[in-house]
């Protein structure tokens, strides 16, 4: 019943932007045949997005020929009122030399290029400022930038060297890494070869004792004993030194007089 519930409500989004699409290409192409195209989520969705896109560039473009439109009243009243002001003192377009006419469409393409109202010395004083303004900040953010392109140019220098310093560490670092997996292996059989007579020097002396101890040997003669008995033979030599000094001391003295007699 959900699964149902849900796929009628699917049905019904797709009927009313296929119904949204349509009210919008039959607007484009007027009494024109509308292109085929499938009826579907993704090809819906597509169109809509580009409904929604033509819209804002439509809307943009209404808002620059409202301005144009607008711009061209006022060069048109400008105009009538230079003309008025002509005729007021005698002159007229026609009545203009060359090079006034010249002079005066360089004054209306100013005018244009600067966008000002009117053509008068104001709103050319106005303008000329604001472009002098403008100029001087364009200035002051080319030298921010051109400095800010200088710093980076030197942390890319330096960055530079240190990356062929890196690459040369690298490719010493690989020649030694080269070397190395021989020099291992050799190690790691030398290594194999110790462990191997290690065990067959700890099996041959286990081999050993046990051989002297079932032929009835002392262990007092085994080597570990001989040495701590040389240690405290040592010991006692040590000891016994001072008194044999002493000893022989007493053999240089003379006899006493009662064993003379």
């Amino acid at each position: 019943m959900a699964m149902t519930r849900s796929s009628a409500d699917g049905q019904q989004d797709i009927a009313e932007k296929h119904k949204e699409v349509r009210d919008w290409l039959e607007k484009i192409y007027c009494d024109d045949a509308i292109p085929q195209y499938e009826i579907n989520e993704r090809t819906l969705g597509i169109l809509l997005e580009l409904k929604c896109k033509n819209e804002e560039r439509e809307s943009e473009a209404q808002i620059l020929i409202k301005d144009y439109q607008e711009k061209t009243e006022e060069y048109h009243a400008e105009g009538e009122r230079l003309s008025r002001i002509l005729q007021t003192v005698g002159l007229s377009t026609s009545n203009l030399s060359q090079s006034g006419n010249v002079s005066l469409r360089s004054l209306a393409k100013s005018a244009l290029t600067l966008g000002i109202k009117d053509a008068s010395v104001s709103s050319f004083y106005q303008a000329v400022t604001k472009l002098s303004t403008d100029s001087l900040d364009v200035e002051e953010e080319r030298m921010h930038d051109q400095k800010t392109i200088s710093q980076l140019f030197e942390r890319t220098k330096a960055t530079l060297i240190k990356v062929e310093t890196l690459k040369r560490t690298l490719e010493q670092v690989e020649e030694e890494a080269k070397a190395i997996p021989p020099e291992m292996d050799k190690k790691i059989r030398q290594s194999g070869f110790l462990q191997n007579k290690a065990k067959e020097y700890s099996k041959q002396m286990h081999q050993l004792k046990v051989d002297l101890e079932k032929n009835g040997v002392n262990p007092s003669i085994y080597h570990q004993n001989l040495v701590k008995l040389a240690e405290d033979l040592d010991t006692l030599q040590k000891k016994i030194a001072p008194l044999k000094s002493k000893l022989d001391s007493y053999h240089n003295l003379p006899p006493t007089f009662h064993l003379q007699e």
